[in-house]
């Protein structure tokens, strides 16, 4: 009767396994079709924010790329013009110039010294590298602090022979990506995906503990399962930003207000309505 249907709304049906992009257009639309994948099992919940992030970080990785191209390319230029003449020649300095060899400014310093006259990098520059007979120094400090990054020492040892300067680095940089990308995506992605799983498992156990008082609350089970989908929109939202790299914002903040805003709102509307004679009745006792 009509009455029963406005007493006991029509709810949704649980979803049958959707694909990866329905799956998050609807964790983004509307906080109703969380009871879509509510009472899921969780291992689909896992695969489906495995495949999120990984999609995600390869956009965020890939984005930076022309970044990374275009520092790799000031600094060639930069190399050409600044450093000495002076090579790498299994494992070894090979150069005939007076030194220690200094060039750059306060933002930027090199370093050649092959007689060992320069013990430590000048941590005064912004940035510098300090070359010695067999090894390279790198180091930084921290542009809002006078905190100083260590030093990464690296042998010269497994370098590639010749001539050191703006197609060496452009060559070493194309190199070294092969490796590199690969390996970042790795790191990207199984850090990304840890940060998501603890905080959607931190909200479930917490929410879980309050949803006891209610009569029909929700299960730590239906709580992760909302918990994790519900990082999908927070999640675009800090890669597109970070995408298009825009400044003076906290994006770490952005995501977690977005989070917090879904995953409640999500969990409220998953919740079962209770039926209005058992409402009556848990007030009476």
């Amino acid at each position: 009767s009509p009455a029963s249907h406005a007493a006991h709304p029509v709810e949704l049906e649980p979803a049958t396994p959707m694909n990866f992009f329905r799956t998050a257009f609807q964790s983004c639309s509307h906080f109703r079709n969380y009871r879509l994948f509510r009472d899921q099992p969780v291992s689909a919940a896992l695969k489906y924010v495995i495949q999120l992030i990984a999609l995600l970080s390869l956009c965020g990785l890939t984005s930076l790329l022309p970044l990374a191209a275009g520092y790799t390319d000031a600094f060639a230029t930069w190399a050409d013009k600044q450093l000495p003449s002076f090579s790498i020649k299994d494992g070894r300095v090979v150069t005939t110039v007076a030194q220690p060899y200094r060039a750059g400014d306060e933002q930027l310093l090199f370093i050649l010294d092959t007689t060992g006259q320069t013990h430590r990098p000048e941590t005064n520059a912004l940035k510098g590298m300090l070359v010695e007979a067999d090894n390279v120094q790198v180091w930084a400090r921290l542009t809002n602090t006078a905190a100083i990054l260590p030093p990464q020492r690296m042998e010269l040892r497994g370098f590639p022979d010749g001539k050191v300067d703006g197609a060496y680095f452009r060559r070493l940089v194309r190199a070294f990506a092969w490796a590199g990308i690969p390996l970042a995506f790795l790191t990207l992605t199984l850090i990304a995906l840890l940060t998501v799983l603890v905080q959607a498992y931190v909200f479930a156990l917490v929410a879980s503990f309050m949803e006891r008082g209610h009569p029909r609350g929700l299960q730590l089970a239906q709580l992760l399962n909302i918990a994790i989908h519900a990082a999908t929109p927070a999640a675009i939202v800090y890669t597109a930003y970070q995408a298009i790299r825009i400044e003076h914002v906290d994006l770490w903040l952005v995501y977690l207000i977005l989070y917090g805003f879904y995953v409640v709102g999500a969990a409220n509307a998953c919740r079962d309505r209770v039926p209005a004679e058992e409402a009556e009745e848990d007030e009476l006792l």
